[in-house]
């Protein structure tokens, strides 16, 4: 019986872009003026979206609401 957890994964992202990730996320979750960019979702939501974006299934959760943030602008969208 193979174990499926014993296969090699590797990231479309790099360990430092991965990490930028993280600290964007902190940016915006630390803001008072932000709060947090998803009142309404639960921890697994962001869990699932985590794992999404490191799949590369899915785009960043936090990078538009960490622009904002850096900008002072509300809600720019990124190129």
């Amino acid at each position: 019986m193979m174990n499926d957890l014993k296969w090699l994964f590797t990231a479309p992202y790099s360990k430092g872009e991965l990490e930028r990730e993280i600290v964007m996320a902190q940016a915006v979750m630390e803001s008072e003026r932000a709060g947090t960019a998803f009142p309404d979702s639960t921890f697994e939501d962001g869990y699932i979206a985590a794992l999404n974006f490191v799949l590369g299934n899915e785009g960043s959760n936090v990078r538009e609401e960490y622009e904002a943030l850096s900008t002072g602008g509300e809600h720019e969208q990124t190129p």
